[in-house]
Order: structure tokens, then sequence, then C-alpha cells
């Protein structure tokens, strides 16, 4: 008999690094469904709430995200597979748990507490940018979500939400501060100091600087902008 749909678990040899999980650890872990964020920087909701000490096994996780516990950016999410990605704030109300999530400078998940104003300033990065039937134009966002198009915002620009529409935009420009969140200065923050345009066979380069008289090159497809 054939198999129907994918797996719903990864064998724990091949999990990506973003999950930090221990390769011997599992013989299989719980795989992030499909859909929002891109497998290699996603984890799972339920295992997520197991890092974060909130349950002890992947049946307390389940009971807790199936009655309603877990919200993923002010909405309730009740799916153990959910993908959680950088940026994502995951609150957990019963236990007066909120993280905000990122990466750490050897790709793992990165985790920190944060209050109701750091809410406000939760950044998206922009990788499309599309026109709909009837010429509506959207923006893509890096957590998979379709939005309105704002007329400032192109690709590889940040953006912040209001009620589901840019409320603000943020450039990938000189002087902009942003986060590196792939390749080899991974985890790293600094400001940009210009962008090389790209061309057919390489894409375009920003010149990052992190201190004083520390910098360097990578493509702008690493980086997001985060003021």
């Amino acid at each position: 008999m054939s198999k129907k749909g994918g797996s719903r678990h990864i064998k724990g040899l091949v999990t990506p690094r973003y999950m930090d999980v221990g390769k011997k650890q599992y013989a299989y872990t719980i795989k992030p469904a499909p859909g929002r964020h891109s497998g290699d920087k996603s984890i799972a909701l339920s295992l997520l709430l197991r890092k974060l000490g909130l349950a002890q096994t992947a049946r307390e996780a389940r009971i807790a995200i199936s009655s309603g516990s877990a919200k993923v950016n002010g909405k309730i999410v009740r799916d153990i597979r959910f993908p959680i990605g950088i940026n994502d704030i995951v609150e957990v109300e019963k236990a007066g748990k909120s993280v905000a999530i990122g990466i750490d400078n050897v790709a793992h998940m990165a985790v920190r507490d944060v209050s109701k104003s750091d809410r406000l300033s939760q950044l998206f990065k922009v990788v499309g940018k599309h026109t709909a039937k009837g010429g509506l134009s959207l923006l893509r966002l890096h957590d998979g979500r379709l939005i309105k198009a704002s007329k400032d915002a192109r690709v590889n620009d940040s953006v912040s939400l209001s009620e589901g529409e840019v409320d603000r935009v943020f450039k990938m420009a000189g002087g902009s501060k942003c986060l590196v969140v792939s390749g080899v200065h991974v985890g790293t923050s600094g400001s940009i100091v210009s962008i090389t345009p790209g061309t057919m066979h390489v894409g375009a380069k920003a010149l990052v600087k992190v201190k004083e008289n520390e910098q360097f090159e990578t493509l702008v497809k690493n980086i997001m902008v985060t003021g």
C-alpha cells in the first residue's frame, strides 16, 4: 500500500541545526508542518514547549496545545506541528510565559523573554512582492503570510504590522540595523554600511559593520533589517 501524505516525524540524525536537538538523543523528532517558515528554520510548537520546560512529554505538550493554552503572534494555535520560526512570539498564558524566537551564532533557535511592549516591535522580512487578480499588490513575508502591499515596501525590506496591515517600513539600506539569519556570520547583529547590486550570477551583497574596526560582507538574502 502506498503512503498517504508526508511523514510527521524526522529522524534525529538528520534534524536541521536550527531545531537544536541532539542527533542521538531521540531516534525520531516531531517535524514542523510545511507552509509558514522554511523547514531548516522552524520548529514544531509541541517541541518548543518541551524545550521551554512547559511540558515534560509529547503528550503533555499535545494536551496543552489542544486546550488552547498556546498563542503564536497573538492567535490561539491548536496544531502540535505548527511551525515556529524567527521573530515569532509565543505565549502560554497559563504558565505566564511569553518568548520571542530568534537565531544564535551557531544557527540554533534562540529564545528570549518578552514584555507587552516588545510585541509591538515585531518585524517581518519581505521575501516577495506580487500582483494578484484585479491589480492588487501583495507582499509575501518570511513567515509565509500574504498582506496588502505598501508603496514604500520592497523585497528585502522589513515591515511592522498593525491589525494585519503595514504600519511601518524599515529599508534595506545603508545605516539600517540588521541581523544575519544565514551564512557564516549567522546570529550576528550590526548595521548596514552599503549595498552592492547583484548580477545575473551573484546576488546583491551587503557590507555589515559590527564594531568600529570589524565588518564583513554577506549576501543581502542572508540578513534581516531590524531597525
